[in-house]
């Protein structure tokens, strides 16, 4: 990952098993799918160079110049950190699934502001599973940049300490506040991790201690005091062992769920055995090769190797939808993610760091400054893209959808043709609709029931729909809206106009044109009905059926507990010479106007005795037009002169949308009426919408 040396030569075995460690960590995220510890040595490396630099600069008496460290550290780090959030930021569109969009936009933001490790945390990432993110493993380069903050603060306590008492021992003031950490951390590691080890895979808290412990490494190494005699056997083996143990750990030892617990000083020991006898110049000592002048020159690209090989392996698995590479495929994503290392830190890093190097702060700051805004615009700029994309898509929907619309006017405009501003642009080409199949499909569509916390009376509860409402998104049978009308409350929300259907299947196959005014007006639309009960007291005889004697009265009595605005029911009943005036039922309902309350009585719809949909459909070429006349078409609104006399209370009369100039047809403007001697057809209803619009808001007006 990093590197915080100060400009001292750096000791080239420790570069090698930089290079090391990450190399494990891309080995095993590419073939083995388990945790190497590699990130672990990687920690404590970054801490013991940051902890050597500022240990020679208390020792020297040398200033700390934290602004001037911070900066500098932050410009070497932060452009090729960009780079790879711009790169994966301009590939994830065409490359990653759109579910995990939102994800990498945000990823990359949480990246380049190094707080990736607490977005994970804060959205439950499983470290071993879930949807493959590009951007997942800079979640330690966020702890880092979070220690390379606070670490230069101890040291600065420190020589505080030292100004104000010079004879205090500076490296063990250090080793206190580091051993002070170390325990802390490492004691709410191995709790987090017992509790809820997704989470502390991320918690900057729970590796505290892994960089205490490189700090206290870089204490001891760097005390000027060899541990035991160059040369010696035992050193010799104990770097070797030391390796030995980095690499196999991880294979030998199943830690998936143990990290970031205690099980992680295993490979931190067995590292800090390499740097503690690594400089060995012994012939056979680990250290000449890890020294090597090829390791070491690759622990030079070692952050930028650890940067590209994670977003490569993701779109490896992505673009080929595969679970993990061949050995095979493996090896040339490894092979590539080196060569791509070394070329960024030849090619991007070495320069970029060479031309800054002369700098001060304020311009180091401002490289960081505008490589986070240069992540931050291109989320930004993909967002908006996104954004103007979907309102195109919308736009272009809404296009598709109102040319639908038109069409479906052209070919079958049904009651809209009695409009007189209607103009038809051509002759229908298609077959009316319904078809005759579909026909016994055609009544209004069900909403889902209204709340049981309600708590009406036992019939109107069980009878009870939403139709609409302004915040169900669908309040159709079985839509999204059924769980959320369960919790509407007993009174209409503020602002919100209540509707209330009551009455028969007659005011049910309304209910198709009302239940769209609703919506298009906001209210909220309410229906109770029942098949065959007409508006009545208990037990009228005009109401044949026994389920009607509790019906009305339960309907009647849930009015006051609903308060609705405005009720609309049928207060007719229409049969095949002539009709009945509900007057009783009337006189009952009209107990129920209130000053803030308007109630619109209807007249019936005509029923006959042979079906006109029937007819047609059993009509031979020879036989007469399926049409008839009904008294009802004949007579005035019997209703008039009842509700005139009372104030908010009203008629409307709809017969002649489904009979216009006095005769009853099969079908108007293509599409058929009737589904049998006396209900309409949803289909036909649906097209009178704009006209019992224009009828019931006179009629709320009139009263």
């Amino acid at each position: 990952m990093t590197n915080t040396a100060s400009r001292r030569p750096l000791r080239q075995d420790i570069q090698g098993l930089r290079f090391v460690a990450v190399l494990l960590v891309v080995v095993y995220h590419v073939w083995l799918d388990r945790v190497s510890g590699g990130v672990d040595i990687f920690l404590v490396l970054s801490a013991f160079f940051l902890t050597s630099s500022f240990a020679r600069k208390l020792d020297d008496g040398r200033p700390l110049a934290l602004a001037g460290y911070w900066t500098r550290t932050f410009a070497r780090i932060v452009p090729l950190a960009t780079l790879t959030i711009l790169a994966v930021v301009a590939t994830a569109q065409w490359l990653m699934p759109i579910a995990v969009w939102p994800d990498i936009q945000q990823q990359a933001i949480a990246s380049a502001v190094y707080m990736e490790n607490w977005w994970l945390a804060a959205n439950d990432v499983n470290y071993y599973g879930g949807a493959p993110i590009p951007l997942q493993h800079f979640w330690s380069l966020s702890i880092q940049g979070t220690v390379f903050l606070a670490w230069p603060l101890i040291f600065a306590v420190v020589a505080l300490v030292v100004r104000w008492r010079p004879d205090a021992p500076v490296r063990r003031l250090l080793a206190g506040a580091f051993g002070l950490i170390f325990v802390a951390s490492l004691a709410w590691s191995v709790w987090i991790t017992a509790v809820d080890q997704t989470f502390a895979y991320f918690d900057t808290r729970a590796r505290l201690w892994e960089f205490a412990f490189g700090s206290l490494l870089a204490l001891v190494a760097t005390s000027g005091r060899p541990l035991g005699r160059p040369g010696s056997t035992w050193r010799t083996a104990a770097g070797w062992l030391g390796l030995a143990t980095i690499l196999l750990v991880g294979v030998v030892v199943n830690v998936r769920n143990a990290f970031p617990g205690w099980i992680a000083l295993i490979p931190l020991t067995a590292a800090a055995t390499i740097v503690l006898v690594g400089d060995d110049p012994g012939r056979w000592s680990v250290g000449r090769l890890l020294g090597h002048r090829w390791i070491a020159g690759l622990g030079n690209a070692s952050y930028a190797l650890y940067l590209v090989h994670w977003p490569i392996l993701i779109a490896y698995v992505v673009a080929l939808d595969a679970d993990r590479p061949s050995l095979l495929a493996g090896g040339v994503i490894i092979v590539g993610s080196v060569l791509l290392a070394i070329a960024l830190h030849r090619w991007v890093e070495l320069p970029l760091r060479n031309r800054t190097s002369h700098w001060g702060p304020w311009r180091d700051g401002l490289l960081v400054v505008v490589a986070i805004a240069l992540v931050l615009g291109a989320v930004t700029g993909w967002r908006q893209l996104l954004t103007y994309q979907a309102e195109r898509d919308r736009a272009e929907q809404q296009a598709q959808v109102e040319q639908a619309r038109l069409h479906a006017i052209a070919e079958h405009p049904g009651a809209r043709v009695l409009d007189p501003a209607f103009r038809p642009q051509s002759e229908p080409t298609e077959p009316p609709i319904p078809t005759i199949a579909d026909i016994p499909y055609q009544w209004g569509l069900a909403g889902p029931a209204c709340p049981t916390s309600w708590q009406l009376p036992t019939k109107a509860q069980q009878q009870c729909q939403v139709l609409t409402d302004p915040g169900l998104d669908d309040a159709g049978a079985g839509g999204a809206g059924a769980a959320s009308a369960s919790a509407l409350p007993l009174q209409a929300a503020e602002g919100v106009t209540r509707v209330l259907l009551v009455g028969n299947s007659h005011m049910q196959h309304w209910s198709t044109a009302i239940r769209e005014i609703g919506r298009q007006q906001g209210w909220q639309v309410l229906l109770i009905y029942e098949q065959n009960c007409y508006l009545a007291p208990a037990g009228d005889p005009i109401n044949e059926v026994e389920k009607c004697a509790d019906f009305w009265p339960d309907v009647l009595d849930s009015i006051e507990p609903l308060n609705p605005d405005l009720v609309i029911t049928i207060a007719t009943k229409s049969e095949d010479d002539g009709e009945t005036v509900l007057t009783s039922g009337l006189e009952l309902l009209e107990q129920h106007v209130k000053p803030e309350r308007t109630v619109i009585a209807m007249r019936d719809t005509p029923r006959f005795e042979v079906g006109l949909t029937q007819c047609e459909a059993n009509r031979q070429p020879d036989d007469p037009p399926c049409e008839s006349g009904h008294p009802i078409l004949d007579t005035p609104n019997p209703l008039i002169p009842l509700v005139k006399t009372v104030k908010g209370l009203n008629t409307m009369d709809l017969s002649d949308l489904a009979c216009p100039e006095r005769l009853c047809v099969s079908t108007i403007g293509n599409v058929r009426v009737w589904m049998d001697q006396h209900h309409l057809t949803r289909d036909y209803v649906e097209t009178t919408t704009d006209l019992v619009r224009a009828r019931l808001m006179q009629a709320i007006e009139r009263a």
